[in-house]
């Protein structure tokens, strides 16, 4: 019997449902759940969320705004998460599908909650956030922009998943903070939550020494300005596309 369990668990790590202590997954983590990108169609779908539970191959979920419906069952996602180390963070992720949603899923002796049931298909490995399609727009291009508080940031480079930007020192922002930001698209202004993936000087000192360069997760986008962000996206792709 003893044999057969660790035969069992041996089996599960080498599939990677059972980490490193370095890069698991533990409830009380936030993480990303990511629908399929498909810029061509102008679809994509990324939602914040909570590990509640992990049982094996079961990992349950907080309910995300927007929800998950039972449409949803049986969809392929990602859930990304981020792990800090010394001095930076990586990011794993797992592969698998929406099995079913909880309605009333107990968090205490006295709330119950939604949830969403996951379950993985993959172990966890390193996940990169550029998976998803980045381009630069033109400095002088007013149809795209992001405001943090006040301040117009230089725009480095933006995807569906996050943004690339530079700017003043005087007010820097911490790495794993959860900040706000306005992003503009054709005159549509959308307020959304963003997590500082990093942040950092340039090193030569000689080189914009009075600006900070920081790399923002989009949390919380709805779909009208995920399709507007998706099509100017492209837009910028065919013209980039079209002077090669």
């Amino acid at each position: 019997m003893v044999q057969k369990q660790q035969d069992k668990l041996l089996s599960q790590y080498r599939k990677g449902f059972i980490m490193e202590n370095t890069a698991v997954a533990k409830p009380g983590l936030n993480v990303n759940i990511i629908f399929t990108l498909d810029i061509e169609k102008e679809t994509a779908d990324v939602r914040g969320a909570i590990i509640y539970d992990i049982n094996g191959k079961d990992v349950t979920l907080s309910q995300t705004n927007p929800p998950v419906m039972e449409k949803h069952i049986g969809k392929d996602i990602s859930v990304t998460y981020l792990i800090k180390g010394k001095n930076d963070a990586s990011r794993y992720g797992f592969k698998g599908k929406v099995v079913n949603i909880i309605k009333d899923y107990n968090v205490s002796s006295s709330k119950t909650v939604s949830a969403i049931l996951v379950e993985r298909d993959t172990g966890s490995i390193t996940y990169d956030l550029r998976m998803h399609y980045r381009v630069k727009p033109k400095s002088n291009d007013a149809s795209i922009a992001i405001y943090l508080g006040n301040e117009k940031v230089t725009l480095m480079d933006i995807s569906i998943g996050g943004v690339r930007f530079c700017h003043k020192k005087d007010c820097p922002v911490e790495p794993g903070n959860i900040i706000k930001v306005f992003l503009f698209i054709d005159g549509h202004r959308f307020p959304l939550d963003t997590r500082v993936v990093s942040s950092w000087l340039p090193s030569n000192a000689g080189r914009q020494p009075d600006l900070e360069h920081v790399r923002l997760q989009f949390l919380n986008m709805d779909k009208k300005c995920s399709r507007l962000l998706n099509g100017k996206i492209l837009a910028i792709q065919r013209e980039i596309l079209s002077k090669q």
